[in-house]
């Protein structure tokens, strides 16, 4: 099967981070999947990260779709490859999307600014599971549900929703004392994924945070994430 202008892996990092983007990118070499990777926001047209924290994402997604890519997978800097990645666009494939658990819950990192916006309340958001583990996020835009996601993910970012502290640190984001901080991107994208009643693969599934030393916790582990250098 020929993968090009139908599977991408996308990543975008600054020259601050490259000998873990280099793991990366070496990590995946011998797949036959393309690979877009940048080193400057503006590479993707995205505003800086200071002004709108991890905008780049969304950017980087507009970036490969544009260039006509359908199923996309984000892997950020920290993250590698221990196995074939096939099985993942498999899933990216048959399903339309794959984020794995954190292991969180929305309410203790989402800002009162953003749950406002989303229409939801604290309580709510305490029941709401978040997807994350370092950067792991799969779309097919052949799926609608993919489509409304990306839509409303981008929306959130255009309209600030990404922008607050990492740590609640002076009660910015939050009187609250169940709000530990706002996970910007992350946040937006797991309240949205809750509503459009999209399902997460289980904590530690296929990505697990374990140095590359360490044997996989399960056979389906197939990307392990380690600091950022």
């Amino acid at each position: 099967m020929d993968y090009k202008k139908e599977r991408v892996i996308i990543n975008l990092a600054t020259d601050n981070y490259k000998k873990s983007r280099k793991r990366l990118y070496k990590s995946l070499q011998q797949f036959p999947v393309d690979k877009l990777f940048w080193t400057k926001e503006s590479d993707v047209g995205s505003p800086s990260h200071r002004d709108n924290p991890y905008a780049f994402k969304v950017y980087a997604f507009k970036k490969a779709i544009e260039l006509g890519y359908k199923k996309i997978l984000w892997l950020d800097s920290s993250v590698f490859a221990i196995r074939n990645i096939s099985p993942v666009f498999d899933i990216i494939d048959e399903e339309g999307y794959i984020m794995q658990y954190a292991g969180h819950l929305v309410g203790n990192w989402a800002n009162d600014k953003s749950l406002e916006y989303f229409g939801i309340s604290r309580d709510d958001a305490m029941r709401l599971k978040m997807y994350g583990n370092a950067g792991f996020l799969g779309l097919n835009m052949d799926f609608e549900v993919s489509r409304k996601f990306f839509e409303m993910w981008e929306k959130s970012m255009f309209d600030g929703m990404f922008i607050g502290n990492w740590r609640n640190e002076n009660n910015t984001e939050s009187q609250d004392e169940r709000c530990n901080g706002h996970r910007h991107d992350m946040t937006c994208g797991s309240i949205i994924a809750n509503k459009l009643g999209m399902l997460y693969k289980p904590f530690d599934e296929w990505l697990e945070y374990a140095p590359a030393s360490t044997a996989p916790k399960n056979d389906t582990i197939i990307l392990k994430a380690q600091g950022i250098d």
